[in-house]
């Protein structure tokens, strides 16, 4: 016998929401001593009081992680409500936050607070700690600490393993001296520095790095967009790359 014929989001096509219409199929055992007497059709694609189809769900969470689109923008194209696409991102997304492989290779960190919660008249602002990986061409977020303070984020460099630590070589953050703290004594081994605002882009001077020794070189190929100061020791200036020239006038 043919039962309901259930409706479920899939993926959109054209730009449009796509509607499935399921004509579910109900089977009964003609066997008087079947203790199941009856079932309905399933599919592995579509779970039971579910919504949307498995491949949207995924789809879904892809595109709000890896693409950065808002949850609302995907339920809206998917023709469903946000709580739908937010639980498949809760989902899919988590077992992805929680593999332990997607820390591995990250050579630069970054590091940065950003206001989550205005503040009002029953609490103050609230900030979370951002940690990026730099390594590659495009930043990677790695993860979100709550609250903006050093021991925040020493607590979560220490939970990394001491191989992963020792890969790390350079950490840019803002100027804050909690961050400071919390990584010359996490990761004694990286160079620290602070990117600060100093021009803006097109304005034709270079961008330079300026380190505690009081030296500054011009670094070829990066945006005239900040200067950064190196909290680390004079050493720092052995790694500028070849090629680099001083500014006028000052020397190290």
């Amino acid at each position: 016998m043919i039962a309901a014929a259930p409706t479920y989001g899939d993926l959109p096509a054209g730009g449009r929401p796509v509607t499935l219409v399921w004509i579910k199929r109900v089977w009964r055992c003609m066997e008087p001593d079947c203790p199941r007497q009856t079932w309905t059709e399933t599919s592995e694609h579509i779970r039971p009081r579910a919504s949307l189809t498995e491949r949207a769900r995924r789809e879904a969470c892809r595109r709000v992680g890896q693409d950065g689109e808002t949850v609302a923008r995907v339920a809206a194209q998917y023709g469903c409500g946000w709580q739908a696409i937010m639980n498949a991102v809760r989902e899919y997304g988590l077992p992805l936050v929680d593999d332990p492989q997607r820390l591995d290779g990250v050579r630069r960190l970054g590091v940065d607070e950003t206001a989550f919660l205005a503040a009002n008249a029953y609490h103050s602002t609230s900030f979370i700690t951002g940690v990026v990986d730099l390594t590659g061409r495009v930043a990677r977020l790695l993860d979100v600490v709550d609250g903006r303070s050093g021991k925040a984020l020493c607590d979560w460099v220490s939970e990394r393993s001491t191989a992963w630590r020792d890969a790390v070589t350079v950490a840019a953050l803002d100027p804050f001296r909690g961050y400071a703290t919390a990584l010359s004594t996490s990761l004694p081994g990286a160079r620290c520095g602070c990117s600060m605002p100093s021009m803006s882009p097109g304005s034709g001077s270079p961008p330079s790095t300026r380190c505690a020794a009081g030296c500054s070189r011009i670094r070829p190929g990066t945006a005239a967009a900040h200067t950064t100061r190196c909290t680390g020791s004079a050493a720092c200036c052995a790694d500028v790359p070849t090629g680099s020239v001083s500014w006028p006038g000052d020397g190290c």
